[in-house]
């Protein structure tokens, strides 16, 4: 079979028609280099394959699941170690009060003239057509090349602008929230992933319900949420965030009730992968979150480091004691720091970590070279 030499009809006409229609495609744009943005938990970026990259990610879940914490956490990642990075917040339920910004670490700003790299803009949208307006005009019009970390909380809050000029017994009821939401993907999603930017959709669940009542209810398969069929095929990543219970609590005398004398100190996120993009899908994780922490860090590190060397044999518990391994002690010591070999109770570890942010970090650093990055 013989190759076609120089230009031939077909490349011409392609060539000419890419020019002509640049406006709706990307193929004339030059794609921006990967990243990956840690979640901020080391258990949850070992099953993610070490954080999130460019694209279009989902977070479900029930109230108070740690759904806008886990985006603003992988938002805070982002701007701290993506180059010429900002952050969107689509405020469409009014929920970013003064504790959650707190807790964030992220300056955000309400003035687009104030909207500087490494900062986030707050918009307060419920409009669909609005916020896609925007997100598109964001993506043609970026001569900077700065890159995007969007988070949309909710979807459940967004509305159509033909339906907002309706009154509420005339505005779509069956399947308009899926129609507006598959338009919304269907515009964004290829320019989202092809310019570097990541988009956060927050979604509310609901309680599954037979239409028989004499259905037997699937254990795995309680929940569902809003959006339609698409809103499941376009995002990378579809994360689910459990309801919290009272064996989540973290407990200041674990294994005893909660009274008034044993402080809760923070409880455990539960996260099941729903679609997955490197094969964990139906994985659930747990990573521990301290209360009353601010400034990003509400992820309790210190625990979550002790629970990974634990998991992977680098601790050796005995009853209450627990012995740390020769190559984690040496590790800690090349830095010039001192461990000890053994502690008497877990809280014991936590509180030396709590105090020791140096060797914390060089435990972190252990974990993600002998565990994560393997």
């Amino acid at each position: 079979m013989s190759k076609t030499k120089g230009k031939s009809g077909s490349r011409e006409f392609t060539e000419a028609f890419f020019k002509s229609n640049k406006e709706y495609h990307y193929n004339l744009e030059e794609r921006a280099e990967e990243y990956l943005v840690s979640s901020g938990s080391m258990i949850l970026d070992k099953v993610i394959g070490g954080g999130f990259g460019a694209g279009l990610h989902r977070f479900i879940g029930a109230n108070e699941g740690g759904k806008t914490n886990e985006a603003l956490h992988v938002m805070l990642n982002m701007l701290k170690t993506v180059d010429n990075s900002k952050g969107l917040f689509v405020m469409a339920e009014g929920r970013l009060n003064k504790d959650i910004k707190n807790r964030s670490g992220i300056k955000f700003v309400y003035d687009p003239a104030e909207w500087d790299v490494g900062t986030c803009l707050v918009f307060e949208c419920h409009v669909m057509d609005t916020m896609v307006d925007l997100l598109r005009g964001l993506l043609r019009n970026n001569p900077d090349k700065e890159k995007f970390c969007i988070v949309i909380d909710s979807m459940d809050g967004l509305i159509t602008k033909e339906d907002l000029e309706k009154s509420s017994s005339e505005a779509r009821k069956v399947a308009g929230g899926a129609l507006m939401t598959s338009d919304f993907l269907k515009r964004i999603s290829l320019g989202m992933s092809k310019f570097g930017h990541m988009c956060i959709m927050i979604s509310q669940v609901r309680t599954n319900i037979s239409i028989s009542p004499y259905a037997k209810q699937d254990p795995n398969n309680q929940t569902n949420s809003s959006g339609g069929n698409a809103i499941l095929h376009y995002p990378d990543w579809i994360l689910e965030f459990k309801k919290q219970n009272k064996s989540d609590k973290i407990l200041e005398k674990p294994n005893q009730q909660i009274t008034p004398d044993n402080k809760i100190y923070g409880h455990n996120a539960k996260v099941t992968i729903c679609k997955s993009t490197n094969e964990t899908t139906g994985q659930t994780v747990k990573y521990p979150i301290k209360h009353g922490r601010l400034d990003g860090k509400s992820i309790w590190v210190e625990r979550e480091v002790v629970d990974m060397l634990l998991m992977w044999g680098y601790i050796e518990q005995s009853g209450a004691w627990f012995k740390l391994d020769e190559e984690v002690r040496s590790y800690v010591k090349e830095e010039k720091l001192e461990i000890k070999e053994t502690y008497q109770g877990s809280q014991a570890i936590y509180d030396f970590l709590e105090k020791d942010e140096k060797v914390t970090a060089v435990l972190i650093d252990f974990v993600k070279s002998k565990i994560l990055d393997k």
